[in-house]
């Protein structure tokens, strides 16, 4: 699998009171991120809710984002549970909606060790018809993916590559240099973007680009064309102020509500999440427009 660039794990359009997905939102959200030059979607990540919506949407959302990318970039489709027999069938139902890849995170709520997360993604791997990402997100899964077992299932055929939302760079660092050429990494914590480029990161998983696609995708390519000028530019003027700003309040809320700042409606966050305050409202606006100023987006 070729894979670089900027992909963005997508928010889920829904319609609030309902807790039902909004499949006209999703498709006007999916061809904003097209046009806006993103590289690849992810439907069905944790800023998508994958975890508060039922089984049958999240193969929902997929569908509908295959259909609206129509090839136009690569759709990586959260298959994530904590089941073998669950995951296989979220991979199916993915291969058959037309997805390039599945993006699979380590299991959850149940403590294990590393040689039983190799038997988990092994199982996986062994019968899953599409490419894999794995997916390493330790503080919401209480379950990291060690260097030496990312290493050691970097050698199958099927696991094509990992997300790592670790956070840190010296791990970001190992599993670059020491897994093989064609193993795929991004990152997927934005604020490590040109840091991780630098380390030899394939590419970003960015929150941001929910809302700045454009300058999200210029940023990555920037970097690839050794303009780090320009590269850096952006990070200050987007992705330092954009963490900065959500940082204390639940992502996928935070980037629903500057969605609809941004000028598409794309609901409120689901339960367990809470409501935005008035006040982290209009700090999320505020934030919005200094962006929007500094990279010429239209302000509110």
């Amino acid at each position: 699998m070729n894979l670089s660039g900027t992909v963005v794990p997508m928010a889920t359009p829904t319609h609030g009171s309902r807790r039902s997905v909004d499949d006209e939102a999703l498709r006007q959200f999916t061809r904003k991120l097209v046009d806006g030059g993103v590289h690849g979607l992810f439907p069905g990540s944790s800023i998508g809710e994958f975890p508060s919506l039922t089984t049958e949407q999240n193969r929902r959302v997929v569908r509908i984002v295959v259909e609206e990318t129509d090839g136009e970039a690569a759709v990586l489709a959260g298959c994530c549970d904590t089941s073998v027999d669950a995951v296989l069938d979220n991979v199916e139902a993915a291969d058959a909606a037309g997805a390039d890849a599945a993006v699979v995170v380590s299991p959850y709520y149940l403590g294990t060790t590393q040689p039983g997360l190799e038997r988990f993604f092994t199982a996986i791997a062994d019968e899953s018809p599409l490419p894999l990402l794995l997916y390493n997100i330790p503080p919401l899964t209480g379950n990291e993916l060690g260097v030496d077992l990312v290493t050691r299932l970097a050698e199958h055929d099927t696991i094509a590559g990992l997300k790592d939302t670790s956070g840190d760079l010296t791990y970001h660092h190992r599993i670059a240099s020491e897994t093989p050429e064609d193993f795929l990494l991004f990152q997927g914590a934005t604020q490590l973007a040109t840091a991780s480029l630098e380390l030899g990161a394939d590419g970003l998983i960015a929150g941001p680009a929910n809302v700045f696609p454009g300058p999200l995708s210029t940023l990555y390519e920037a970097y690839a064309a050794d303009d780090l000028a320009e590269a850096r530019r952006l990070m200050q003027a987007i992705v330092t102020p954009f963490v900065t700003a959500t940082s204390d309040m639940p992502t996928a809320a935070a980037i629903k509500h500057l969605s609809g700042v941004d000028g598409l409606e794309i609901g409120g966050p689901l339960p367990p999440l809470p409501e935005l305050t008035d006040e982290e409202r209009a700090s999320l606006a505020a934030t919005y427009s200094r962006i929007s100023e500094q990279v010429g987006e239209p302000t509110v």
